[in-house]
């Protein structure tokens, strides 16, 4: 069965959300993180805005990264087709409210 492309984002997202209220509701913060419950959902927050925003840039095959956020810092994972579509991921999680700093560990398939 093929979907057209906003159905399978809209899936997509449901599904990372009820990862984020699972994981949420089994997982609290380690004491010694020091992170604060603000924190840990601010930080959800952004990464969701920078994987919606992924998801929705032609350019970039959102599936293929990864993002992390501790304390606003993004940090990308994964393998990209091309230098361009790793730097289009780059440019446009920095682009989103609340980053403050991307580390860029995409590469690119030889």
């Amino acid at each position: 069965m093929r979907m057209n492309r906003p159905l399978s984002i809209f899936l997509a997202i449901l599904m990372f959300i009820a990862g984020i209220s699972w994981g949420c509701s089994h997982q609290a913060p380690q004491i010694e993180d020091r992170r604060t419950l603000s924190t840990v959902i601010r930080d959800a927050s952004i990464t969701s805005s920078v994987k919606l925003s992924l998801a929705f840039e032609r350019g970039v095959k959102a599936t293929d990264i990864n993002v992390d956020t501790d304390r606003g810092t993004v940090t990308l994972n994964g393998e990209v087709g091309s230098e361009a579509e790793r730097q289009l991921a780059v440019k446009v999680s920095e682009d989103v409210s609340g980053v403050r700093k991307v580390v860029n560990r995409i590469q690119v398939r030889s």
